[in-house]
């Protein structure tokens, strides 16, 4: 990937957040189509974010914390956006490290190369480079993972889902298929999703 589209792509993301902002100053908003949750005994949370994204960057640390200690009627994922092919390879380096139980290792230390120390793990070769700097990872079965069959089905669902949510900025979490927070400072987010599922799950907000 080329050092220009890769400038582009850590800024995408945050024009993208900026647009979403721009209403009449509520929590949240209703996705126009509802989504089916996993399990309908859960109130379901979803992270879409983007690794090109420096708010969701900002957001992470918080994030991490409050699903260590979310309650537990809560089921949380994360869902790396795939707004076109650009933001593929982002996706799959994702999916591999679920794939492979990396997630809680890497996950953050992605965001640091990305946002920091602007490594773009998007390209395959710096990939595998920063994947050696990282202790206790197999770099050859992450990269035979990465370019398989499984992956790539994984990225095609994440490309279909943030259709289906109709994703125009990150991060954005949304609840019970069905709310969307509007994006604000991590310290507010966090406080708006834990009152939003404590209302969904009492059943005050359907």
């Amino acid at each position: 990937m080329k050092k220009w589209l890769f400038a582009v792509l850590l800024t995408i993301a945050g024009f993208a957040h900026a647009a979403l902002v721009e209403g009449d100053g509520k929590d949240f908003t209703r996705l126009p189509v509802p989504q089916p949750v996993a399990n309908a005994k859960k109130v379901e949370v979803i992270e879409f974010f983007s690794y090109t994204c420096i708010h969701c960057y900002d957001l992470d640390v918080g994030l991490s914390n409050w699903v260590k200690t979310k309650p537990s009627y809560v089921d949380f994922k994360r869902v790396q956006i795939v707004w076109g092919p650009q933001f593929e390879p982002f996706a799959k380096l994702f999916a591999t490290m679920n794939a492979l139980n990396l997630t809680e290792k890497l996950h953050h230390p992605v965001f640091v190369a990305m946002v920091e120390k602007h490594v773009n793990l998007g390209d395959k070769d710096q990939l595998a480079a920063w994947l050696k700097t990282q202790p206790g990872v197999d770099v050859n079965r992450f990269m035979q993972t990465y370019n398989s069959f499984g992956i790539n089905a994984q990225v095609a669902s994440a490309t279909q889902q943030t259709r289906a949510y109709a994703i125009q900025g990150t991060p954005t979490l949304v609840i019970n298929g069905k709310f969307a927070l509007q994006p604000v400072k991590p310290d507010l987010l966090l406080h708006n999703l834990s009152e939003m599922v404590a209302e969904v799950h009492s059943g005050k907000l359907k």
